[in-house]
């Protein structure tokens, strides 16, 4: 009897702890509705940089639990304005086309938990974490420590990013005689109230 109970004791134990809440895994990319992020190329000069500056607001978020949560995400800047389609799921974010196929995923599924992946002849693969430099310019509540990517394409130079949970993308870097330099960073985060809208699901 006594070594029965010795051996139920971490069963017991175990299956607590699996029925305990369990944190929300974090969403490396922006999806909550009317965050608008703005993006500059430090490397160049004024006033190209602010001229070139683009800026990403999360037009519709579907997040709720179950899959697909899709996410569509309005890109503009002074010359050019376009709409993409992203997808949530399993931690990886996919880009969508038109007809709901994905061209693209951005981050595949596992991440951060996958390390290393390729896509479309990039070898990619997760480099460390680290607290954004840049991380004054966020609310007290924001996550400032994240992943560095890097990317090994099969011609070019090598480019590291790092995601921040629930602003993905917010600076890259681009290998450059030797020295890494930084050609993309957040510069402004904000809310632009919108109209509520469905989001349409695709299949």
């Amino acid at each position: 009897m006594r070594l029965a109970l010795r051996l139920l004791t971490p069963v017991a134990l175990l299956l607590s702890l699996a029925c305990q809440p369990r944190a929300a895994a974090p969403v490396y990319g922006p999806w909550e509705e009317g965050l608008t992020l703005a993006f500059e190329d430090p490397s160049r000069p004024q006033p190209q940089r602010s001229a070139d500056r683009l800026q990403v607001r999360v037009a519709r978020s579907s997040m709720a639990p179950g899959a697909p949560r899709l996410v569509q995400l309005d890109l503009t800047s002074l010359n050019s304005h376009m709409s993409l389609m992203v997808r949530h799921q399993d931690g990886g974010i996919a880009l969508l086309g038109d007809d709901g196929r994905v061209l693209a995923q951005t981050l595949p599924a596992g991440f951060p938990a996958t390390m290393a992946w390729e896509e479309r002849g990039t070898r990619y693969r997760v480099v460390g974490r680290a607290t954004w430099e840049g991380a004054a310019l966020l609310p007290a509540t924001s996550d400032p420590v994240g992943l560095w990517v890097e990317a090994q394409p099969s011609q070019g130079p090598r480019r590291r990013t790092l995601y921040l949970p629930n602003l993905g993308e917010v600076e890259s870097q681009e290998e450059r005689g030797g020295a890494w330099v930084t050609v993309n960073r957040l510069v402004a985060r904000g809310f632009v109230d919108l109209p509520a809208a469905p989001l349409d699901r695709r299949p």
